[in-house]
């Protein structure tokens, strides 16, 4: 397809996806190391940024996994 073989497309879109990442992280950290959300969150406030820290190791494990195929499918 046209689209997937943009090269300034396919780094957007890298970059967009650890951006995320790295909001995931942030989120996570705030949540398990500092009081910010404990009005909304005054429970399971730790639980949830074990979650978040963990499914933001999970998505950059794919998608380093991700452009590493990628770059094998072009050579």
């Amino acid at each position: 397809m046209l689209f997937n073989s943009n090269p300034t497309v396919n780094k957007i879109r890298h970059y967009s996806t650890f951006l995320m990442v790295a909001i995931y992280l942030a989120l996570g950290l705030l949540f398990l190391f500092t009081d910010i959300g404990i009005d909304t969150f005054p429970f399971y406030r730790k639980q949830i940024g074990v979650v978040m820290v963990i499914y933001g190791v999970i998505r950059t494990f794919s998608a380093i996994r991700r452009i590493k195929l990628e770059g094998n499918d072009r050579n």
